[in-house]
């Protein structure tokens, strides 16, 4: 039943993506996601790139419990993502580090909210992100 349900739910993350496409510049200087790196991201991210399209608590990070720095987090991990996916070194390279200024940057914005409930989640994908380069290197 439950595999219905996200099923249902993207469905109209897929249709609202549609029109919207993928050549939008994100805060990090790159390309917003496509429709599949859009519904791979947490669904608190589809807010971000998606405007009014998803509206709610579980579609953002709430800046009053995490800070303003909250809207480098997604392209960050859309960056992850695309370095992951990578086959070239180099191109790896770049994208880990465009994820390595969103995410710390996310980290440092962060840092008066210990109560931040995805707190835990940028700190660890920020040390994978480090651990990443670092093998790079």
């Amino acid at each position: 039943m439950s595999s219905y349900r996200n099923v249902a739910l993207l469905i109209p993350l897929i249709l609202a993506l549609l029109p919207a496409g993928a050549s939008g510049q994100d805060v990090l200087g790159g390309w917003n996601p496509s429709v599949t790196e859009a519904t791979l991201l947490p669904k608190f991210c589809w807010g971000q790139f998606m405007g009014n399209k998803f509206k709610g608590p579980e579609f953002e990070i709430p800046r009053d419990r995490c800070g303003v720095g909250m809207n480098h987090y997604c392209p960050g991990l859309v960056a992850l993502s695309r370095a992951n996916r990578s086959l070239d070194n180099n191109m790896k390279r770049g994208f880990l580090r465009g994820a390595e200024r969103g995410v710390g940057y996310t980290v440092r914005a962060m840092e008066k909210y210990p109560r931040c409930p995805i707190r835990g989640q940028v700190i660890s994908t920020y040390q994978l992100i480090e651990r990443e380069l670092g093998a790079l290197r």
